[in-house]
């Protein structure tokens, strides 16, 4: 028996970065520190905004994107693995740590959402994590004289 298909739509994501990124080892000398950062989604559903998306796919890389050719961006970038990771219900908060981030590297992150079938959404916004380490110390405030 021959079940018709029908059509649906995911909805595209808004990606949004939490700082601060969290550095994972004191690096030696000369070596770049390694930082995991947490992106931050609204989970779309399987139709439009109904249900559960079925899976993310979240790519990233250190070059920017131009605004005329995302997919030729989205075909080079770095694919973070999200094999068996099941999507929060529409409309949920939904995130992501995404560690091995090189310190002192600014990447571009996207994500997209597919239903069963699967049908892909569109390309979310662009979110920015720069892992350069911008917080100062903390002022000294107990210097004295001995």
């Amino acid at each position: 028996m021959h079940r018709p298909t029908r059509a649906v739509a995911v909805l595209a994501t808004s990606l949004v970065l939490t700082l601060p990124f969290v550095l994972h080892a004191v690096p030696a000398l000369g070596q770049t520190p390694t930082v995991s950062s947490t992106i931050l989604w609204t989970a779309p559903g399987d139709d439009g905004m109904v249900g559960r998306a079925s899976r993310y796919d979240l790519r990233y890389s250190t070059n920017a994107i131009s605004a005329t050719d995302t997919l030729s961006w989205w075909n080079a970038a770095t694919v973070f693995n999200m094999t068996g990771r099941v999507p929060a219900a529409a409309g949920a908060a939904d995130s992501v740590v995404v560690s091995g981030l090189t310190g002192g590297t600014r990447y571009f992150f996207i994500i997209r959402a597919a239903d069963e079938v699967p049908n892909w959404s569109g390309f979310s916004n662009v979110a920015i994590v720069d892992t350069n380490d911008a917080i100062a110390p903390i002022r000294i405030s107990d210097l004295r004289a001995r």
